[in-house]
């Protein structure tokens, strides 16, 4: 019977265009996880239907996409965090108990304030945390990106900010941008164009080398010893539960790389500042593998007890 379903999937693959399985996205609309799945499934005709399942930094769409049958239906489309799972007693399942389709790509961030906030630096920032003031940060609850920054930077820097949680990134960005919040750590692709029209300001790139267009301050300008964590960033990928038959996954590693190399595509990456990556298979795990394993000695060594307020419905 598996057998039949599995050659019947792939009867359908090749022969309709437009069968969509579902492409469960870790993060809110309009996220830097779900506008980079947004554009990549835009190149692959309608067989991928992308659906948002927020919660639990992205462990609600990977819980239940662990749930699914492995029939090759519905795929996972998440960012780094599922490698924080265990660390922060969200889930016993991580990116170990699935199959990678395609690792997309990894990118930069860095700091952002409101466009009229009197903050010039973080180094500023950090100080007046430092000196009691209250510093509100948006965040995207524990275990992703700011919460991570936040941890990482913490240990260098013995500050501490109030987070306030929010669904997503682009809420975090927004909530800066309203005046909300005094900053956030905010991803190239989602700050760039408001960058450009002065809605918002960079004032540090998490970075260790210059971004050609991007005269922004690194974050090494001003505590040079967060060089030995870098480069960091988010990593964003597709997978298919583990017990997928090896076609199933196959062909959709190879109708995935097709978007993944559309001229399109490839365009929107190089716009964003984006690093493609094109892994697959043992390759993407391998550097899944090392990424966690960077992340954790770092956090092992920071103050995972920090302040939270809570943003209801936003």
């Amino acid at each position: 019977m598996k057998k039949l379903l599995t050659v019947t999937l792939m009867m359908i693959l090749c022969a309709n265009p437009i069968f969509a399985a579902q492409g469960i996205i870790g993060w809110a609309a309009g996220g830097g996880t779900d506008t980079l799945m947004r554009n990549l499934t835009a190149q692959m005709n309608g067989q991928i239907d992308p659906v948002n399942r927020t919660g639990l930094a992205g462990a609600m769409a990977t819980l239940y996409v662990y749930g699914q049958p492995a029939d090759g239906q519905t795929l996972l489309m998440n960012a780094e965090n599922p490698t924080l799972y265990k660390l922060l007693g969200y889930s016993d399942v991580d990116y170990d108990d699935f199959e990678c389709v395609l690792l997309v790509a990894t990118e930069v961030v860095g700091v952002i304030v409101p466009a009229g906030s009197k903050w010039q630096t973080f180094t500023e920032i950090v100080e007046a945390a430092k000196n009691g003031h209250e510093i509100v940060e948006a965040t995207t609850n524990v275990g992703g990106m700011p919460w991570t920054l936040t941890a990482m930077l913490g240990n260098i820097t013995g500050a501490s900010f109030i987070q306030e949680w929010y669904s997503g990134d682009m809420a975090a960005r927004d909530a800066v941008i309203n005046g909300k919040a005094d900053f956030t750590f905010c991803k190239l692709q989602m700050g760039r164009n408001l960058f450009r029209d002065g809605k918002l300001r960079f004032i540090s790139l998490i970075h260790n080398e210059k971004i050609d267009g991007w005269d922004v301050p690194l974050i090494t300008d001003e505590y040079p010893t967060f060089a030995e964590n870098l480069p960091w960033g988010p990593f964003y990928g597709v997978f298919m539960k583990k017990g997928t038959a090896p076609d199933v996954i196959a062909k959709w590693r190879e109708e995935f790389m097709k978007a993944y190399n559309s001229e399109p595509f490839q365009k929107w990456l190089a716009e964003t500042k984006m690093t493609p990556l094109g892994l697959s298979g043992e390759e993407a795990m391998t550097f899944i593998r090392e990424w966690q394993a960077r992340t954790l000695a770092v956090l092992s060594k920071a103050n995972l007890n920090m302040n939270f307020r809570f943003n209801v419905g936003e």
